[in-house]
């Protein structure tokens, strides 16, 4: 979508620079006497009071690595102060007005936090559980299906060559309940049986959603394939729409993807992620938001 992105603005006429691992700063002056703050990129040298907007998609600022061997015990105190460097153009253009579009300055959300808050703002979320015992699954209502997801962020692990992803799984609790083992803390998460799963970008105050329809009867969306999955562009009802927006704004995120479902009762909120992968949503309901984004900048 980056590239999209780019598109547009070549078409616009605008000039920018994208910055990425292979496209980065060599060279960086920075003369706090005299109000001089320079980058380099390539062979070109940028002044930065000459940007006007940012567009935060992914990663962060990217330097050229330092040429020669660099003792490991440095390697931590060398990122940390290219860190510190970065932290400054951020501050520098939030101080100098540039308008700054996506969370430059919050790229991550705990999933906890975010359903704790969806439930304070009347966004109906599954019944979800922390535990730590399996004897605590008694607790829970055994009538009901359940599902099993990361409460982080999934990370891919390696393993001789192999790559393992951790998806969302169903989970049969009448099979475990009467364990009397500790488990690392996981999440448990009543199974909505839906009609279809939502997704929604948002991006400032402007909302776009998709429908998918899953003939697989996989719960984890991810894990689907192209051809059992149909999507429909899909307008989300005001009242759902203002509190999604209202979840953002606490969160202080300016953009990102909402996943809810829709059962035969009502919407359920499931999590909001702040990378914003909104390539679905925009191709297949028509949306053209790199068109919107590039507007803006």
């Amino acid at each position: 979508m980056t590239d999209e992105i780019c598109t547009w603005l070549s078409y616009q006429n605008k000039e920018f620079v994208r910055l990425s691992e292979n496209q980065h700063i060599n060279k960086v002056f920075f003369d706090f006497e005299n109000n001089v703050f320079k980058i380099s990129i390539g062979e070109i040298e940028y002044k930065l009071d000459s940007f006007k907007s940012v567009f935060y998609r992914n990663g962060g600022v990217y330097y050229d690595t330092v040429t020669g061997e660099i003792d490991s015990n440095l390697v931590d105190f060398y990122n940390s102060e290219l860190k510190s460097i970065s932290e400054f153009i951020y501050y520098y253009f939030k101080i100098n007005g540039v308008r700054i579009f996506g969370n430059l300055f919050t790229k991550e959300v705990n999933k906890l936090e975010v359903l704790f808050l969806a439930k304070s703002l009347g966004l109906k979320v599954p019944d979800t559980y922390i535990l730590s015992r399996l004897d605590d699954l008694e607790q829970i209502n055994m009538l009901h299906p359940y599902i099993t997801k990361a409460v982080s962020e999934m990370k891919p692990i390696i393993v001789e060559n192999d790559l393992y992803l951790n998806y969302t799984h169903e989970v049969d609790l009448s099979n475990i309940h009467d364990k009397k083992e500790s488990i690392i803390p996981s999440l448990i998460q009543r199974k909505i049986d839906c009609l279809y799963e939502i997704r929604a970008f948002f991006f400032e105050k402007q909302i776009w959603a998709i429908a998918t329809f899953d003939f697989s009867g996989n719960v984890d969306i991810r894990n689907i394939r192209e051809k059992d999955k149909r999507y429909l562009p899909f307008e989300l009802p005001s009242e759902l729409k203002r509190k999604v927006l209202k979840l953002a704004k606490n969160l202080d995120l300016k953009c990102g993807t909402v996943d809810l479902l829709k059962s035969d009762e009502d919407y359920y909120f499931l999590e909001v992620n702040p990378l914003g992968q909104f390539h679905q949503v925009s191709h297949y309901g028509g949306y053209q938001i790199e068109k919107h984004i590039a507007d803006l900048l």
